[in-house]
């Protein structure tokens, strides 16, 4: 998949918000746990940051450059889903403008 290479050059950073133990958020556990390495191996240097809390909506948030950032919640959805989202993150970063 060759977004995940491109993961570093359209963002300039990714936080999972994402529950523990809750059902809503079980579909990215199981996408953090089947992508992560491969994703750090891709973007060694990419600041992918997660974020648990009992409790809280499972969501992907984007940093662009330029302070802006993008949320997208992923409550409920499957590991194929949310890598589906996190694609459409990366390109909508493609063709915004780059932080020095």
């Amino acid at each position: 998949m060759a977004w995940r290479s491109a993961l570093s050059k359209s963002l300039q950073e990714l936080r999972v918000h994402i529950c523990q133990t809750g059902t809503g958020s079980a579909g990215a556990r199981e996408f953090l746990l089947s992508n992560y390495a491969e994703i750090k191996k891709a973007n060694p240097g990419f600041p992918l940051l997660v974020r648990e809390c009992a409790g809280t909506e499972a969501k992907l948030i984007a940093r662009y450059g330029f302070g802006v950032e993008k949320a997208v919640s992923v409550q409920g959805d499957s590991s194929s889903a949310i890598a589906t989202k996190l694609q459409d993150l990366v390109k909508q970063g493609e063709g915004m403008p780059k932080s020095p």
